[in-house]
């Protein structure tokens, strides 16, 4: 009956990934572990999830870098078990013991025994459901894995469940904003497109690349911008890389500027591995945008915003000066730390940059060479 009430939640999970970390905490529980883990393997990338009990030590393994040289999730893998497996199973105590991982990491942490399982899903990521023990308390015991193994049919189940609804998740995103007349994509943390609306693949190849790897920029200013942008936001970082990246227009297109929104992590990131929203705007003539926008968009301190405002409405270093009371000097440093944090180099591309931050309030305009829509 215990385990009824865990598999209904176990459901109610695949249908609402943001519950996951509280179904890893009741497994934990199941397997008498500390906590659980739940992390996907796409390619090089990894995504992760945890119990509140695990959170802040799975946030230094993965920050550190071990997932690509830890032996033990690759031992896993080569075991090819269809049920969960202790670590004892994959290497002798004496190998698991003289783990460098393990000695380093966490046997510091009082942690040294786990059980984990690994299930691969149709979107072709692998996704490892991982139970870490206290030290102190020895391996886990066969019991406690032949109960997890009954808990992952159902496990299986659930989270290809999550899954796919994340996939619709992601594509209604993109659905969405074709609606309003915006070319969009959902991109993972190293640009790889997961979903795009029919705006932007009509904006293919004259401003917008589907290549092997990521989506890319024909332009290679632009492209090079994108690739710093998504860097940074897969690290987290709140300022660096502009993620406002301007487009010269090209045989057939308009100037565009690309907006890079980035995703937040959460249970339901884990399994689609988005990382962020791509968006892109025709410029157009138009008012340039508030202060507090462009101060926003680029994290500029006041001054620079309004350094940039002033650029962006044409004025010169000069006439800055005058108007504002401050040194000629004193304006080219903002001017240079404004193009620093733009992306820009010359005055005529920031005017270009800030027109094209917000649509007009009228009817969206696209680019000249999308599609009408339907």
């Amino acid at each position: 009956m215990e385990d009824d009430d865990l598999i209904d939640r176990i459901y109610e999970a695949g249908a609402v990934p943001e519950l996951w970390p509280d179904v890893l905490d009741e497994l934990a529980r199941v397997g008498k572990v500390s906590g659980g883990l739940l992390f996907a393997v796409r390619e090089q990338a990894v995504h992760w999830t945890a119990s509140a009990g695990l959170l802040e030590m799975s946030k230094g393994y993965f920050e550190a870098g071990y997932p690509g040289r830890d032996d033990r999730t690759a031992r896993l893998l080569a075991y090819d078990h269809q049920g969960f497996v202790t670590d004892l199973d994959v290497f002798t105590r004496e190998e698991w013991e003289a783990d460098p991982i393990r000695r380093e990491f966490f046997v510091p942490r009082g942690y040294g025994w786990g059980v984990a399982t690994g299930i691969k899903v149709p979107t072709g990521d692998l996704l490892i459901f991982h139970g870490e023990r206290r030290l102190e308390d020895g391996p886990v015991e066969r019991a406690e894995v032949e109960r997890l193994d009954r808990l992952r049919p159902h496990l299986a189940r659930a989270a290809l469940m999550s899954a796919r609804i994340a996939f619709e998740r992601a594509e209604g995103t993109v659905s969405a904003l074709e609606m309003v007349g915006i070319p969009a994509a959902v991109l993972g943390p190293r640009g790889a497109a997961i979903a795009s609306n029919g705006l932007l693949e009509g904006l293919t190849p004259a401003v917008v690349q589907s290549r092997p790897q990521r989506l890319g920029f024909t332009n290679d200013g632009a492209d090079q911008m994108l690739v710093a942008a998504l860097e940074a936001a897969e690290a987290g970082l709140h300022q660096g890389p502009a993620r406002s990246i301007p487009i010269p227009a090209s045989e057939g297109s308009v100037p565009l500027v690309a907006h890079l929104l980035p995703i937040r992590a959460s249970a339901r990131e884990v399994f689609t591995g988005a990382a962020a929203v791509l968006l892109l705007t025709p410029v157009t003539p138009r008012e340039l945008p508030d202060i507090a926008v462009i101060q926003g968009l680029f994290d500029l301190t006041p001054a620079e915003a309004r350094i940039a405002r002033a650029l962006g409405g044409g004025m010169t270093i000069g006439q800055i000066a005058a108007t504002t009371g401050a040194s000629a000097a004193t304006v080219r440093n903002q001017v240079q730390a404004v193009f620093g944090k733009t992306g820009m180099h010359r005055q005529a591309e920031l005017v270009g940059l800030l027109q094209g931050l917000s649509p007009p309030a009228s009817a969206p305009i696209r680019p000249s060479r999308l599609p009408p829509r339907k």
